[in-house]
């Protein structure tokens, strides 16, 4: 399969042609290979924002490796270099990434064309049943929106999405989760986008239910596991799940997103399973010290447009960065909570494994970010908001490059983490020390990481040889 789209942005944030190529040949993902090569990335190139020069992200599966390309000359230059170009299906949305050769989904399960021109499509398989028709899909600027929800999710904003992921994954050494999990039945993934951390975790874990939901019908529902069932739902209403049943709620990148935090996490608790865990990841305050901020002046383009969108959140009625809050999901009545934030080098500088594609997610992402919250709850006009993105996209770059820095430039990720107690009402034998803090690891294993303590003692207890 091979997509191709160039980012155009008017006034031009970091134009690029993304070029999505799809290898059937033997190691790719399939059904009988539950341990499909891990991912790997390509030569990163200079990431110019040069009006006139475009990029190309070439996602290849089998080895899967991800590489962006220059095209200095503005063309695509895809005749005769093996790329056959895939034909537009129906509809507004669509999957950019149909990654695996899994046997076809049954069409109950299947979501892939949300829109057949008006006609009556299939029931989407969904707890709310909903039609196709009733997603509502917005064009605004040259993007594609769906419903209130602020981020565009045209595919443009997928491949951005897929870049992230993969950034992700080398933050975390290929890991999914930092929760220990011992063979899990339920797993829910809440705002799941283009789908990918899904079908990792039920790659992972073929024995067990994994579910994603989102308001839009991206994902790539035609071939993926079979253990897999991706919702249309929208988590600020009652959540249709059993009750003390899903192993693990994952929450990643959705600041912003919600009405009422407490809401979301008390009705995740009540799903959850007596021992199962909540996960959330978000970026941790960009105004922090050392943080990707504190290298922009106070008058920076930066700084304006960070502050306008803060505002128009909180105009929108989803405020940021207030989720990110321990107390939260204490008042939700979970246990053994923990914190961990983790700095994301921008550019090849500061990490030469992924940082240049951080780099390429930042630049390409903060016109997603910002162009409808500004526009809409702000009332400012589109080209002035497309010039503070093009200015703060290329005093970025140049922040990354600049060879005279001797400060760290990263963005910090933050990862709060909490179970679910297995009495009702109650702490772990351990609990929380005075200051919030957990005494002692109530889990087993986490995938990142060392042992914890338990652990620890049942070795210590072993006797030797």
């Amino acid at each position: 399969m091979n997509s191709v789209e160039t980012i155009r942005n008017g006034n031009g944030l970091l134009p690029a042609t993304h070029d999505v190529q799809k290898k059937e040949e033997s190691h790719c993902r399939s059904s009988v290979d539950k341990n499909p090569p891990p991912c790997t990335f390509g030569e990163p190139i200079e990431v110019d924002t040069d009006p006139e020069t475009e990029y190309r992200v070439v996602v290849v599966e089998g080895d899967r490796r991800v590489v962006l390309e220059v095209d200095e000359d503005g063309d695509e230059d895809l005749e005769g270099n093996g790329y056959e170009e895939e034909q537009e299906r129906p509809g507004h949305a669509r999957s950019v990434y149909a990654m695996s050769t899994y046997p076809t989904v049954q069409p109950a399960h299947q979501v892939e064309y949300p829109f057949e021109y008006g006609m009556d499509a299939a029931t989407i398989d969904s707890s709310r049943t909903l039609y196709a028709e009733d997603v509502d899909y917005i064009e605004e600027y040259g993007r594609t929106y769906c419903g209130d929800y602020y981020m565009p999710i045209d595919e443009t904003e997928q491949t951005r999405q897929y870049v992230v992921h993969q950034v992700f994954l080398k933050l975390f050494d290929l890991e999914l989760t930092t929760v220990p999990l011992d063979n899990p039945q339920y797993i829910l993934d809440i705002g799941t986008g283009i789908g990918e951390w899904a079908i990792g975790m039920a790659e992972k874990y073929p024995r067990c239910e994994v579910f994603g939901t989102d308001i839009a019908p991206i994902q790539p529902t035609d071939q993926v596991p079979l253990n897999i069932e991706f919702h249309i739902e929208n988590a600020e209403d009652e959540w249709i799940r059993p009750m003390d049943a899903v192993d693990l709620v994952h929450i990643r990148n959705m600041d912003g997103c919600f009405t009422d935090w407490s809401f979301i996490y008390s009705q995740a608790f009540m799903c959850i399973k007596p021992g199962g865990w909540i996960e959330v990841i978000d970026w941790d305050d960009l105004f922090s010290d050392d943080n990707y901020l504190s290298f922009f002046p106070e008058e920076s383009a930066a700084h304006i447009l960070t502050k306008a969108s803060i505002e128009a959140a909180e105009r929108a009625g989803r405020p940021r960065g207030v989720h990110m809050n321990k107390d939260l999901l204490i008042q939700a009545g979970f246990v053994d909570i923990k914190e961990q934030v983790y700095d994301l080098g921008i550019g090849s500088r500061e990490n030469a494994s992924y940082g240049k594609f951080w780099l390429f997610s930042i630049v390409t992402g903060i016109e997603a970010q910002c162009l409808r919250l500004l526009t809409k709850y702000l009332d400012m006009d589109e080209k002035y908001v497309r010039g503070l993105c093009d200015t703060v996209s290329k005093e970025t770059k140049a922040i990354a490059d600049d060879p005279d820095r001797l400060s760290s430039f990263v963005v910090k990720l933050r990862v709060m983490v909490g179970r679910k107690p297995l009495v009702p009402g109650q702490w772990t034998a351990k609990g929380l020390a005075e200051n919030g803090e957990l005494n002692d690891c109530s889990g087993d294993e986490s995938t990142i990481g060392g042992r914890s303590v338990r652990t620890m003692q049942r070795l210590s207890d072993e006797p030797m040889g």
